[in-house]
């Protein structure tokens, strides 16, 4: 059980070594969709986790939710088939400043049009915020934060039709003070990059992810599913829940 981060699925590009585990091949996407589906997990939106953790109803025994940082081009052309293939569904967050860019010189740059995500969402895909331009929130003033948060809302809306209900923080930089900030601004929750595969009720606005490598072979997806993964992070992170709560 966990909410699992993926950003581009294809072959690492010529110079993007330094970014490598941002990369999965599409074979190496197949190999762990192809597990999860064998092995019992059902793929969930963050919605389901949310009202799970108010009182609805429970989750899955085995459930993932698959989530993908930052609206690259690759999740439409190389990703979305793959899923849909295996039966699953996903969440994109988009940089809605970042809408239709593109630089023909490095293709594998290329952001989502404004017509590939309302194709997405189409298909199935829910469409999240990652903030209008990527900032590191926490060293924003409250009115910069707000900006971010509620404009990605506002921009997005125009694209699909509805503002979207979550957020994911860029490069998992948050805050009380920032997830505050996003409940006023009307979003759901948000996630961060804190490692665990559990999500609590007091977590909804800085829900932890496990990070999928392009080297997460099964044996290790497992793990990474298990409670011992768990009892782990929790240990690791109990100083930073601390500090957030």
């Amino acid at each position: 059980m966990a909410i699992l981060t993926y950003h581009h699925i294809g072959d690492c590009p010529p110079g993007q070594q330094d970014h490598r585990g941002l990369w999965v091949t599409a074979a190496s996407f197949r190999r762990q969709l192809e597990w999860l589906k064998t092995n019992g997990y059902v793929g969930i939106a963050l919605d389901t986790i949310a009202a799970a953790l108010t009182g609805e109803p429970p989750l899955p025994r085995r459930w993932v939710c698959i989530t993908f940082d930052d609206g690259w081009l690759d999740n439409l052309t190389a990703a979305l088939p793959e899923l849909e293939s295996a039966g699953f569904q996903a969440t994109v967050f988009v940089i809605s400043g970042k809408i239709r860019q593109g630089d023909p010189a490095h293709p594998w740059e290329n952001f989502l049009s404004a017509e590939e995500i309302r194709e997405m969402q189409g298909r199935g895909i829910c469409i999240g915020s990652h903030t209008r331009t990527h900032p590191h929130l926490t060293k924003l003033s409250d009115a910069q934060v707000a900006e971010e948060l509620v404009g990605s809302r506002e921009e997005l809306a125009e694209v699909i039709g509805m503002q979207p209900r979550w957020l994911c923080y860029p490069f998992g930089n948050f805050s009380p003070r920032i997830a505050n900030i996003a409940r006023d601004a009307g979003y759901a929750g948000a996630t961060s990059t804190i490692r665990d595969n559990r999500v609590g009720p007091d977590q909804l606005f800085w829900m932890p992810r496990v990070m999928v490598m392009d080297d997460t072979t099964p044996q290790r997806l497992a793990y990474m599913l298990s409670p011992w993964y768990h009892y782990v992070h929790a240990w690791k992170n109990r100083r930073r829940w601390k500090s957030i709560k």
